[in-house]
């Protein structure tokens, strides 16, 4: 008798609980699947990360890209959290957003594949079983843009350029952010710099136009 393949472990992480079920219920359905279990923040889906071969990930929770830094935690060589004996699991990333530096942010950053959030359950479970095996999940129209696309800025510049967004002047985003107004003025000159604007009102457009934030003028 031909031995049974290994079931792969998985992991759905998501903070909108009708997409996470949905994707959990597919798994679930699957013969060659397990699902390990689920979470909705990024500390449990850390701590879930440790027990699958396969973590299928939301790139916004709670209204942040937490999903990328979950890849940057994983795939950290001095993090223990996350990891089991045989390494970071393969993380196929699910994000409404198909901004070509969002893309490439996820593949910089290790992911295995990256699926829009309306994709077909039996795509979603197709990628598990492509990424579990070695391959990757990415579209080649994806792949070509991401080429060409702006690099995502850093967690610490996009707290900036949301303060920046909301109004805030140097000395209000120093005081919200603990850091001297000089520190301020020296990621905004580095950000004028790399991406070619030359104000903060051009900066503000740039990252609402690229989805690297939200819109928060409107909050107080």
């Amino acid at each position: 008798m031909t031995p049974r393949s290994p079931l792969i472990r998985v992991g759905i992480v998501d903070d909108h609980p009708t997409v996470l079920a949905s994707v959990a219920a597919a798994v679930e359905a699957t013969a060659d699947l397990a699902l390990i279990g689920t979470a909705r923040t990024m500390d449990d889906a850390l701590r879930l990360a440790a027990d699958v071969d396969v973590l299928v990930c939301d790139v916004q929770l709670d209204g942040h890209a937490e999903g990328l830094r979950i890849l940057e935690v994983l795939h950290d060589p001095r993090a223990i959290v996350g990891r089991s004996a045989s390494g970071p699991p393969a993380v196929i990333l699910l994000s409404g957003f198909d901004q070509p530096s969002l893309v490439r942010a996820a593949i910089e950053r290790g992911a295995a594949g990256f699926l829009d959030k309306s994709a077909e359950l039996g795509a979603i479970v197709d990628a598990v079983r492509t990424v579990a095996a070695g391959g990757t999940v990415y579209t080649a129209a994806a792949l070509q843009l991401s080429r060409n696309a702006r690099r995502r800025p850093s967690e610490r510049e996009l707290e900036v350029i949301e303060r920046v967004i909301g109004g805030a002047t140097n000395a209000e985003v120093a005081a919200a952010l603990a850091l001297s107004e000089r520190t301020v003025e020296s990621h905004l000159r580095r950000l004028f710099d790399r991406y070619g604007v030359l104000s903060r009102t051009e900066l503000a457009v740039l990252a609402l136009e690229e989805g690297w934030t939200a819109d928060r003028r409107s909050d107080p």
